[in-house]
């Protein structure tokens, strides 16, 4: 799969988005447990929507979903559409910011719509919207900033982004032995 390109028909990705969405169903990471299940897309609206059952163990002391988890499937969902809208390259998330409108109680099925608005050659950014499946009132809404990890064409990307990685961590483990305690 190429992902989003020039030659992109409402049909084809209709048939991507659907075939990636069933293919990380179940088969990694985050995706194992929110199970997103693919509703439609619309390549005029730039936009992809989803539906996640909520589960009791995704709920609260109130029984209601607990943000962490609308949080996750907002990143799920827009993560895998920005991927597509990249053209399939390796992104992460480097922002999220959701905003809790309205409780989703349990057994009901949030919708989460994203909405690529802006894709460039290293950022990608995506808006969102959670409706509650019954009553299809907004439930929250949310902005997404995903970046390019490196250029899959491009493979000496994925080693400098390596080796910046691991300077980091270098750095993170000589910092911890000079925090304060407390």
């Amino acid at each position: 799969m190429t992902g989003f390109n020039e030659n992109t028909t409402q049909e084809k990705m209709e048939n991507d988005l659907s075939k990636l969405f069933a293919q990380l169903n179940g088969n990694q990471g985050v995706a194992t447990v929110m199970k997103p299940d693919f509703v439609a897309c619309d390549l005029n609206e730039m936009t992809v929507t989803v539906e996640c059952p909520v589960r009791e163990w995704q709920t609260n002391p109130y029984k209601t979903m607990h943000g962490g988890y609308i949080a996750s499937a907002f990143d799920e969902t827009a993560g895998i559409f920005a991927t597509y809208m990249s053209g399939m390259k390796s992104l992460v998330t480097a922002n999220l910011s959701v905003n809790y409108l309205k409780p989703i109680m349990i057994n009901d099925s949030i919708l989460i719509t994203a909405k690529a608005t802006s894709v460039g050659k290293r950022i990608i950014t995506v808006t969102g919207e959670c409706r509650s499946k019954s009553g299809g009132s907004l439930t929250g809404t949310a902005q997404m900033t995903f970046a390019v990890r490196f250029d899959p064409e491009r493979p000496e990307q994925a080693k400098q982004w390596q080796m910046s990685s691991d300077i980091i961590m270098e750095i993170d483990k000589d910092s911890m032995g000079n925090r304060p305690n407390g």
